[in-house]
């Protein structure tokens, strides 16, 4: 099976995005479910926005950045397992 470019994958996640945001009940946005994430979790909330933030505009060193550090070791393993 063939894996997406990384301009499908941004793609794909923009068509998701917008047909939820179009189809969302009232109240159910995905904007809303981080203002209720705020409201019981602030600090973790904004600590997971801003590192994502900062992992896809690359400006973390690969050291310190929690998705190259738990994603690459695990995409290494599930591809050493296909082997």
């Amino acid at each position: 099976m063939r894996t997406l470019t990384s301009r499908e994958a941004w793609l794909a996640i923009a068509v998701v995005v917008v047909a939820h945001e179009v189809t969302a009940r009232e109240g159910e946005l995905l904007s809303h479910g981080v203002d209720s994430a705020m409201e019981s979790h602030r600090a973790a909330t904004v600590a997971v926005v801003a590192l994502t933030a900062l992992h896809l505009v690359n400006a973390l060193p690969t050291w310190c950045d929690p998705y190259m550090g738990f994603g690459y070791p695990l995409l290494t393993w599930i591809k050493g397992r296909k082997s």
